[in-house]
């Protein structure tokens, strides 16, 4: 049954339930400002130059908060007797995005991993010169 559906009447017997409802509604907050943290990152640290430690730590705590709570939500929505299945697939997939750019910003690759990727791109494009001219 749909959200929309169950919230026009008293919840009954298979409807949704007012905590359910109130569930979904944080979920779907939650998700726009989950956005709204990441836009910020990559607004800011990634594309911003050079970002201030205040800006970099406030940043990192709210996307630490984020996936820690990410994962809260989507084990509540894993379970089967969660009514909203597309709501349920929105918060994984914002987890998995949350964890990318965590791991783009505040994970950077290894030394192994560097060089490992450098070489495929040499391999891939062997006439450009400039292929390998980056670091992470």
């Amino acid at each position: 049954m749909a959200i929309a559906e169950a919230m026009a009447g008293p919840p009954t017997a298979g409807s949704v339930t007012d905590i359910e409802r109130l569930l979904a509604e944080h979920i779907r907050l939650f998700c726009a400002q989950c956005d709204i943290v990441i836009r910020r990152g990559y607004r800011e640290i990634i594309r911003g130059g050079a970002p201030t430690p205040d800006l970099v730590e406030r940043h990192r705590r709210d996307l630490h908060w984020a996936l820690r709570s990410a994962r809260l939500y989507n084990r509540l929505t894993s379970s089967q007797d969660f009514a909203d299945r597309s709501l349920a697939e929105l918060i994984e997939a914002k987890m998995r995005q949350l964890e990318e750019h965590w791991k783009y910003i505040y994970e950077r690759p290894s030394q192994e991993e560097t060089e490992k990727l450098q070489k495929m791109i040499q391999e891939m494009f062997p006439d450009e010169s400039r292929a390998c001219s980056f670091s992470f």
